[in-house]
């Protein structure tokens, strides 16, 4: 289960999530498969993350980690022809957030997840993210969870 958070208003979800973006997508470029606190701890403190936001996106993190093969696996299935090693690795930083929140934050509404990572994949995606994102989320909310 996803922590800390408890006191965070709409707009740092958002913030939290596109940090959490940020730092998948250059984990992936740079090929760190293991979260390493340290380069964390460096990229809160370069992101000048704040001190309420900084729990909500540690957590997230750690699962974005630790379920990569699960949430892979997920993405991989509902890509329709699409391999992981052929997803733009932005649009994949942005899926794998968003799938961990999907499996892992049952209170969070799956509009909300799904409409945000389309938000954010346009906005650090291609012209064509925005709309890939969302119909590989859709489908991944309808196994993930019963409506």
């Amino acid at each position: 289960m996803i922590e800390g958070v408890t006191g965070l208003k709409p707009a740092d979800f958002k913030q939290v999530r596109r940090f959490a973006v940020q730092f998948a997508y250059q984990q992936d470029v740079n090929q760190q498969y293991v979260m390493q606190k340290s380069v964390l701890e460096q990229f809160i403190k370069q992101s000048e993350v704040s001190e309420n936001q900084r729990a909500f996106l540690r957590s997230l993190l750690a699962a974005v980690f630790e379920k990569s093969k699960i949430v892979d696996d997920l993405i991989e299935k509902n890509a329709k022809n699409w391999k992981i090693s052929r997803i733009a690795r932005v649009d994949l930083a942005v899926l794998r957030i968003a799938t961990v929140e999907l499996l892992e934050r049952g209170d969070t509404d799956i509009g909300v997840v799904i409409s945000e990572a389309a938000s954010i994949a346009q906005e650090y995606g291609s012209s064509n993210s925005a709309s890939f994102v969302n119909g590989i989320l859709d489908a991944i909310a309808k196994t993930v969870r019963s409506a």
